[in-house]
């Protein structure tokens, strides 16, 4: 039942006054409502909101607020950020951080929805109009094909859409998906590793039949007939001036004429092999055990074979033809050598059709059943027919029905149309289309099988309410998991390439929905994409990496407080930490770990690489201050910078369990490297104790040690407390006293007195080997420990020794942290960077 208009629209309204109704409503139904707005408001919101429609899911209603800030963020609307985060959330205190900006890689305000229930990656989508509403048909590695319904993403059907072999048990992979209009009704059809077609009604989400491949057609009985044979080699028979079956024979290994008959050998698995008059539909032959089998002098192969209780007959196997008493007196001469591995012999009349091996599965065919051709060669058939000039393919319904469909109808726009062609239409003069100019997926689908990333889909996207000339675009699936649209009129971009899939793209397919050209994509992810096409004004959104952010440090550059950001896209991007424009051109170097320095009154970088290199490198113009140096850790782990009698100095830390020194004004090494953690060194951190330069190093031997950077010696005993390694660890000072901040993988964050040498806290974490931990002190004072883990944020209050927290969820996982001025945090998820702040000393 369709609601009233002015009730639809009176909801709508609602949920754009009220953030807190927004975020309390189940969503689909908020998906729902958003769709069937036209206004310029309702559309942000509902980009915002499908940005992490996944997340939202399993979210409760304060994290479905701070990721729909976030995510407001990422498109640039900080207006509509500050309205989420403004919500009231029953039962709940208001937001306690707010974020500043957040740059945007991985939005784009066309996405419209994911489809997600696929447990594997996806690798085909197609499209039909089903009963006046287009739908989406994907295919994945889990041999599922599922419908769903484009407008508001609900699933309708889920098919598993291959046929199960009775002997291994295992489906054959998908490989492909296309749908076509079939007298006026649409079906989607399935290609399998094994080269089945089948047939799906996507209204019912039931099978509609299969396509069959065209053995021979031949006369039977007075009939004209068409032999068939499917992926699981079923041989039917078919009257062709009616559609009805005649017959039908399993596992079929060779089809031909014996005796003037037109026969099928047969060979089920655990069955004898056994011969059948394919016009009489019935058993021709018998199977023979074989008693003994020999080889004569010559070479000449024997065989003893009868019925059970019966005296057995010889048989010649190199003719198929029994052996008379003349020509062998004694079936079993002395100077005969065994023949072994021969069971059964299938036979008509007196002829060896087949033979039965104990080492192979298929039988050995005896008999040439059709001249001038090897046996067997012809029984996989031809995908396609000629009918006069039309090529045509064979489908059985699951009515157990042969239609003859015409693959030469004109096509109008991108809708595949297909008609079946009627009894009376020369049905007699059907023949099989050997040597076929191009196969019949490629005839359906218009593309050879598998699309490929770097394929081009050309579809009628059809703006054909924007423009009377219609639109067509052509869709790329590029190698970066990006998607590039294109005018093919005149080759013009439409819009930035559409992002949001982790991983590669598999397939993309386009419709109209509503009248507006839509995009659909199928992932590695797992997941089935949609996306708005229609021309809209460029979004407000920061650009940022293409690669996850894999380190991050703040500092002063020019003047202003930056964040500088190292991703896997292998370049240094600097962002401006009040404005979060970027104030640097990106720089290209492949960086794992960096801190930052000040040399000579400029701010430098301090970067290695996975080879172990240390360089310092110029934020402003991208060049090296001096050759890159080799670490000799085997793998740089965790970097930091101090300053020791004026002179700049990093300390990186690696896996050859040591911690070493540079002078950043020379780039030679700054004294011998620090010697003692038994194990890999994963996290160090300076700080100044008592007027002296210290160096803080965590351990997967479980300590935390201190050591005196001017003298290179440990201070004290290591500080032991964690029981696993420790993966992160951070240095400030609370009330005057220089502390350190560990993690362990063991689940706690401690604090350690680095006067005193010894805990003076503990608080509990999430278990497990992320390193994300940063710590800074805000405007009041109070020192906050930002732990990351999955997709949040726990924000830990060192002040008091208590479980004091709050967490913050964000769209996608934590992959490190920063702290920054005025108690921010900067966080990297995914290739996105965000600015953190308290709520309560957020500006105006």
């Amino acid at each position: 039942m369709t609601e009233p208009h002015d009730d639809v629209q009176h909801q709508i309204r609602s949920l754009l006054s009220d953030p807190g109704l927004l975020l309390a409503t189940e969503q689909d139904r908020v998906l729902e409502l958003l769709d069937r707005a036209n206004d310029a408001r309702a559309r942000s919101v509902a980009s915002v909101y499908r940005a992490s429609a996944s997340v939202h899911r399993a979210a409760t209603p304060v994290q479905r607020r701070q990721v729909l800030a976030m995510d407001a963020a990422r498109s640039g609307d900080l207006e509509l950020a500050a309205w989420f985060e403004s919500a009231d959330v029953s039962g709940q205190p208001g937001a306690r951080w707010s974020v500043d900006w957040a740059s945007g890689a991985t939005t784009d305000p066309r996405f419209l929805r994911s489809f997600i229930g696929h447990q594997a990656p996806v690798i085909a989508v197609a499209t039909a109009v089903v009963d006046g509403r287009p739908v989406v048909i994907s295919g994945s590695r889990d041999t599922a094909v599922r419908v769903w319904d484009l407008a508001t993403g609900g699933q309708l059907h889920e098919l598993v859409a291959g046929r199960t072999d009775p002997l291994s048990s295992m489906t054959p992979e998908l490989v492909s998906l296309a749908t076509a209009e079939v007298d006026g009704r649409a079906l989607a059809l399935t290609l399998h590793a094994d080269e089945a077609v089948r047939v799906w009604d996507p209204r019912t989400g039931r099978s509609a039949g299969e396509l069959v491949r065209v053995v021979a057609c031949t006369a039977l009985h007075g009939r004209s007939a068409v032999l068939t044979v499917g992926a699981d080699r079923a041989l039917q028979v078919w009257d062709l001036a009616t559609g009805s079956r005649l017959g039908a024979f399993a596992s079929v290994a060779d089809i031909g004429v014996l005796e003037g008959r037109q026969v099928a050998v047969t060979a089920e698995p655990d069955q004898p092999v056994q011969v059948w008059d394919l016009a009489a539909n019935l058993q021709v032959g018998e199977c023979l055990p074989v008693v003994a089998s020999f080889l004569l002098e010559g070479q000449q192969p024997l065989a003893l074979a009868g019925r059970e209780g019966k005296v057995p007959s010889l048989w010649d196997l190199s003719t198929g033809h029994p052996v008379g008493p003349a020509a062998l007196a004694d079936p079993r001469p002395p100077h005969a050598r065994p023949l072994s591995g021969l069971s059964a012999l299938t036979v008509v009349g007196d002829r060896v059709v087949a033979m039965t091996l104990d080492h192979q599965d298929e039988p050995e065919l005896v008999a040439d059943l059709a001249a001038g051709r090897a046996a067997g060669t012809s029984i996989r058939g031809w995908q396609t027919a000629v009918l006069g000039t039309r090529r045509v393919a064979l489908a059985v319904g699951v009515d157990q029905t042969l239609r003859v469909w015409d693959l030469t109808a004109q096509q109008p726009d991108d809708v595949r149309t297909i008609r079946t062609i009627g009894p009376g239409e020369q049905l007699l003069s059907l023949s099989p289309e050997v040597g076929g100019r191009a196969s019949l997926w490629e005839l359906i689908s218009g593309r050879a099988g598998r699309f490929d990333a770097g394929s081009t889909v050309e579809a009628e996207a059809g703006a054909r309410t924007l423009d009377p000339r219609g639109w067509t675009v052509a869709l790329t699936a590029e190698e970066d998991g990006t998607i590039t649209v294109r005018d093919t009129a005149d080759g013009s971009p439409g819009g930035r390439p559409l992002t949001g899939h982790t991983g590669r793209v598999w397939d993309v397919a386009a419709t109209l929905m509503d009248g507006r050209p839509v995009a659909v994509t199928a992932g590695a992810d797992h997941s089935v994409r949609s996306w708005d096409l229609s021309p809209a004004p460029a979004g407000r959104h920061r650009g940022g990496h293409t690669g996850s952010v894999l380190a991050i440090a703040a500092a002063v550059f020019n003047g202003s407080s930056v964040a500088l950001t190292a991703g896997a896209d292998h370049t240094v991007r600097a962002w401006d930490l009040d404005t979060g424009q970027q104030v640097a051109e990106g720089l290209g170097a492949e960086v794992s770990v960096m801190t930052t320095a000040v040399l000579d009154g400029r701010l430098v970088v301090v970067a290695a690489g996975p080879d172990a290199t240390v360089q310092v490198l110029d934020p402003a113009t991208g060049r090296g201050i001096h050759r890159p140096v080799l670490s000799r850790h085997g793998r740089v782990l965790s970097m930091a910078a101090a300053t020791v009698d004026g002179r700049p100095v990093a300390v990186t830390a690696g896996s050859d369990r040591t911690v070493g020194a540079w002078d950043l004004a020379t780039g030679q090494p700054f004294g011998e490297p620090l010697v003692g953690p038994s194990s890999r060194v994963t996290a160090v951190g300076t700080v100044v104790v008592e007027g002296r330069p210290v160096v803080v190093t965590g351990s997967w031997d479980k300590t935390v040690r201190v050591w005196d950077l001017a003298t290179g010696r440990q201070v004290g005993a290591p500080l032991t407390g964690h029981t696993d390694w420790v993966t992160s660890l951070a240095t400030t000072t609370i009330d005057g006293e220089p502390v350190a901040i560990s993690r362990g993988r063991e689940g706690t964050v401690r604090q350690w007195s680095l006067t005193r040498m010894k805990q003076i806290g503990v608080h509990t974490a999430e278990p497990g080997s992320n390193a994300a931990l940063a710590v800074t002190v805000g405007n009041d004072g109070r020192p906050v420990a930002a732990v990351g883990h999955g997709r949040t944020v726990e924000f830990l209050d060192l002040a008091v020794q208590s479980e004091a927290r709050s967490s913050h969820l964000l769209p996608l996982p934590v992959g490190t942290l920063a702290a920054a001025p005025d108690g921010r945090f900067v966080v990297a998820f995914g290739p996105d960077v965000a600015v953190l702040r308290p709520m309560v000393s957020r500006r105006d």
